[in-house]
């Protein structure tokens, strides 16, 4: 027991000297494992900040065994290959005895940057990738141990709420920049906000420097809404961080302003489903984790970013949105303690402050409702005139004496795709070139002060021919000198006067065939007639005949035996039977070219469709292209179909039509299954009437061509191959004339059907 005593003495001392002299920051007997975190950009910007900070509190908390390295490219200043280089070489350096475990990299750049160079820095470490905008598999293809979480943006689940809270919002103002991550995220908003086109109208700012950026959100009016993507750098290249764009923006504008942006959130933006950077760290935290723990990178399959509803506080009560109609889950931000509690003998003395002010107050409210009276009537009269100009068909452009553009109408900012906003100021030659050569109209006009009309343009749309009249009205009002251009489209009356001369060579030729037609038939009459007398002067039983023969030695047999043996007789025959069908050619012709009579009588519908079968048989100029002896035509026609009463010839003209679109689509087509081409009439008794379909085996019509497919004009042909009027005409004549009905069924690939009634009644 001697020894106990000095030996737990010596014990506690050493105890006491290791604690007294032991080193606080000592590393742990393990060694730590390395992570290693690459940012594209610096820490100055909020979004790097928050995911950075997430990153290090879930991944590497103080007492862990993870020591988290930080490396900032910095690459919004620059991020060249040359660049690249420089920075892989300085990590090769930095980290030339080091190897992390894991690698985390947040937004494009250094992924791009990881892709490039990772096999040649780290080789096999897994990557841990965040902030990626428009991520595809492409994107990390042929990279081994790689996985992450995409930033995606929300913008039409803010763009829908900003709607329901603000009534009477007519146009979203969306702002984004023009750099190449501001590009890409311009595309990515432009395809999520499609669903609301037809809606709400969407407008984009143009590149200009941020001071003219302020300048026209600042004029925007109380039915317009901003929604910020992402803004950086100005026109000018000027740039500034995310936080202080989306500030200065917000601060100028006096409507709602709403963003994508977990960093935007702040100053007067309400807020939205927002995407921010400690959603992205925590994230790729809890991947890194897993891969530290011994998780395959390939089985975390990459994560779509998650969106939170986020609000200020202050910019709901602004706008009067109650917290009630929030998304489920939203979280606000911002919510101020009570400061009356807080402040309640400064409230009072501001409350007495402010009932001191009232009188003054009330004096200036007469002169400010007058002036906004004022301003209300202007701004309504303003409205008025935009509206006018506005809802005229035709294009307005007002141009000054120099030819800058003072006056630009919506016409004219569906046709060039160019804005009022974006027009004004700027010359004629450069947003509409097409009017450019009309500035010396301009200068002529404002010099004899009485309108001047241009030359008649032309221009192609979509394989159609446009007709375009050019009038310039000198302006000189209010000190004001310039000119209004107006510029109609006259196609359709271009097309009338086209159809106009058309049908009065087609009446010059309809005379000119009717009596080519009555002089073809006395040569006609006189060969049947030959042919006629020649058979029966050989035919056997007649005495004038036998009397002949036995003159000549031989018997009308021997005679009739001999033509026939030497083929005189078919040949006979094979004339009379051209004779017939020549007459009968010519009787449809007749019978077609003759004006129609006012009154309905009963038809036979069999007969009507074998004289349009014949004249689209020996149709020159519809044979020229379109053979119409090379198809089959089937007809089915019940024998005691009942009579309809209508105009013969007038029908006749919608069976030769329907021909006529029928061959033209079998045209150069082989049916799919081996078919030949088939044109099928059929003709029956139902409800309406008597029902008349003429059926194709072609190649169909889409949806947008039989949705039109009986307008004027409308055609499918090249330009000088058709006018567009044969289908049109044929619904005129069956619908109005006749009182019946047209329909047509067709789908690609399969074919088209045309139907038309025509109701039963007595002839009148």
């Amino acid at each position: 027991m001697r020894w106990l005593f000095p030996a737990l003495l010596l014990g506690g001392c050493a105890l006491l000297g290791a604690i007294t002299f032991a080193d606080p920051y000592a590393l742990p007997a393990t060694p730590p494992v390395q992570a290693l975190l690459i940012n594209s950009y610096d820490q100055r910007m909020r979004w790097v900040h928050g995911l950075t900070a997430e990153v290090e509190a879930e991944l590497a908390p103080p007492g862990g065994n993870v020591l988290l390295r930080v490396e900032n490219m910095d690459t919004k200043a620059v991020h060249n290959d040359a660049y690249f280089a420089a920075y892989a070489a300085m990590l090769r350096a930095k980290y030339a005895t080091v190897r992390p475990a894991v690698l985390l990299c947040s937004d494009d750049h250094a992924l791009n940057f990881l892709r490039r160079y990772r096999d040649t820095l780290f080789p096999g470490v897994p990557v841990v990738f965040g902030g990626t905008n428009n991520f595809t598999p492409t994107r990390v293809q042929g990279m081994s141990g790689v996985t992450g979480v995409t930033e995606e943006h929300y913008p039409y689940e803010t763009a829908q709420f900003l709607l329901r809270a603000h009534t009477g919002i007519e146009e979203i103002f969306v702002i984004n920049d023009y750099t190449e991550s501001g590009r890409s995220t311009a595309a990515e908003l432009a395809e999520a906000l499609r669903p609301l086109e037809g809606r709400v109208r969407l407008r984009w700012n143009s590149d200009v420097p941020m001071d003219d950026l302020l300048r026209q959100v600042a004029a925007l009016g109380p039915e317009t809404a901003v929604l910020l993507g992402v803004y950086y750098s100005d026109a000018s290249e000027r740039m500034v961080t995310y936080e202080e764009a989306g500030l200065r923006i917000a601060a100028a504008a006096r409507v709602p302003v709403y963003c994508i942006m977990g960093f935007n959130l702040g100053g007067r933006v309400v807020g939205g489903k927002l995407v921010t950077g400690q959603s992205q760290g925590r994230i790729m935290a809890e991947m890194g984790r897993r891969i530290l723990a011994g998780e395959d990178p390939a089985s975390i399959p990459v994560r779509r970013g998650p969106g939170e509803f986020i609000f200020d506080y202050t910019q709901l009560r602004r706008w009067r949105i109650n917290e009630g109609s929030l998304p489920p889950g939203s979280e606000v931000v911002e919510r101020p303690f009570s400061v009356y509690r807080a402040y309640s003998r400064e409230i009072h003395v501001i409350i007495a402050f402010v009932t001191a002010m009232l009188a003054t107050i009330a004096a200036l409210v007469v002169v400010m409702r007058r002036r906004a009276r004022t301003e209300a009537e202007l701004r309504k009269l303003r409205n008025l005139l935009a509206n006018i100009l506005d809802s005229m068909p035709s294009v307005v452009v007002g141009v000054s004496p120099e030819g800058r553009i003072i006056q630009w109408n919506r016409q004219a900012a569906l046709m060039t795709g160019v804005e009022p906003p974006a027009a004004l100021g700027r010359s004629l030659e450069d947003v509409f070139p097409r009017l450019a050569p009309q500035l010396p109209s301009v200068r002529e006009a404002l010099a004899r002060q009485t309108p001047v009309h241009g030359e008649r343009l032309t221009r192609t749309d979509n394989g159609m021919l446009l007709y375009e009249d050019v009038t310039v009205f000198p302006l000189a009002a209010n000190g004001m000198e310039g000119a209004v251009i107006r510029l109609d489209d006259v196609t359709e009356r271009e097309r009338v006067r086209e159809m106009m001369i058309q049908t009065e060579r087609m009446l010059s030729v309809g005379g000119l065939a009717a009596g080519m037609a009555h002089e073809i038939n006395n040569p006609l009459g006189g060969i049947l007639q030959a042919v006629q007398n020649v058979l029966r002067r050989i035919e056997p039983g007649r005495a004038a005949n036998d009397d002949a023969a036995r003159a000549v030695g031989c018997t009308v047999e021997q005679v009739h035996d001999y033509l026939e043996r030497r083929g005189v007789l078919r040949m006979a025959a094979g004339v009379r039977e051209a004779g017939l069908r020549a007459a009968r050619i010519v009787a449809n012709m007749l019978n077609f070219s003759r004006r129609s009579t006012s009154s309905h009588m009963e038809c036979d519908i069999g007969a009507l469709v074998a004289t349009a079968v014949d004249l689209a048989d020996n149709d020159y100029s519809f044979r020229k292209n379109h053979d119409f002896r090379r198809l089959r035509v089937d007809i089915h026609i019940p024998p005691d179909l009942p009579r309809p009463a209508c105009l013969a010839t007038e029908v006749e003209q919608v069976l030769l039509n329907l021909l006529r679109n029928a061959a033209q689509a079998l045209a150069g087509f082989s049916p799919p299954d081996g078919a030949p081409p088939i044109i099928t009439i059929r003709a029956e008794h139902c409800p309406d009437g008597v029902a008349v379909s003429v059926t194709d085996n072609g190649p169909g019509m889409p949806p947008e061509v039989r949705a039109r497919v009986f307008d004027p004009f409308y055609t499918t042909r090249p330009p000088g191959e058709g006018t567009g009027l044969g289908l049109s005409v044929a619904f005129f004549i069956i619908t109005q004339n006749h009182k019946g009905t047209f329909t047509v069924v067709s789908e690609p690939g399969q074919g088209a059907t045309f139907t038309f009634t025509l109701p039963l009644g007595g002839a009148s």
